[in-house]
């Protein structure tokens, strides 16, 4: 049977060639992202501090789809609930519809009514319908998640970096808004040193994007270090 030799300059030549195709071949075409947002409590004085909230929207530009998790991050007000959450999109609100809700029974609805913020106003409201059967509440200990569905094409982060910016009379500013209710505030309530009172929350959407290389160039790579392993081998 005839042998087929191969140098070690040919190992070589081979596997360069695949480390510059698998440098030089294009990016993924799908690109994860997240996007954050952190809402902060109202500039408004007489309103509680230390109100927070973290959003987190995860998804990719191959994708029509994006999980969002709403999560109460905020320690001095134990009993804080989630009356109704705010945003914005790019686009129009037939654009996106919504699903998988937990805790079942929230919904998204457009417009968004808002309470509590001095005119400010929203392209969608996330809550609890009024009336039964009642869903379990938002708080510290239980997040609130739900996947969007874009119904003209992918994602990309610019859709929610470039939403509009809701803005009130008088609480602040944001492509994200929020309405807490039960917060603990000091004041005087009769014989209580402390006042349950509701409060406003703004924030806006902030991208930090990864990109993965394809399949196809991890392979080329692949190949490329294989080669110059043997290549080595065979100089031993």
């Amino acid at each position: 049977m005839k042998k087929s030799h191969f140098s070690k300059s040919s190992y070589i030549s081979a596997s360069v060639l695949a480390l510059a195709l698998g440098l030089s071949a294009p990016l993924a075409h799908s690109i994860p992202f997240t996007i954050d947002g952190v809402l902060t409590g109202d500039i408004r004085p007489d309103s509680p501090d230390n109100l927070f909230m973290n959003v987190t929207i995860t998804g990719d530009t191959t994708s029509n789809q994006a999980f969002w998790t709403i999560d109460i991050n905020s320690p001095a007000h134990p009993d804080v609930k989630l009356d109704e959450f705010y945003f914005n999109m790019s686009g129009l609100a037939s654009d996106y519809s919504f699903s998988g809700f937990d805790p079942t029974g929230w919904t998204v609805n457009s417009p968004a009514t808002v309470q509590g913020a001095g005119g400010t106003t929203f392209m969608f409201e996330t809550l609890d319908p009024a009336g039964p059967p009642n869903a379990a509440d938002v708080t510290n200990s239980q997040n609130l998640t739900f996947t969007m569905t874009n119904n003209v094409g992918n994602f990309t982060t610019a859709l929610f970096t470039n939403a509009p910016v809701a803005q009130s009379n008088d609480a602040g500013s944001g492509q994200l808004g929020a309405h807490l209710q039960s917060l603990t505030t000091a004041g005087n309530c009769g014989s209580s040193t402390n006042c349950s009172d509701s409060g406003f929350a703004f924030g806006e959407y902030s991208d930090r994007p990864v990109t993965i290389p394809e399949p196809a160039t991890l392979a080329l790579l692949g190949l490329g270090l294989l080669g110059l392993g043997v290549a080595r081998r065979q100089k031993k």
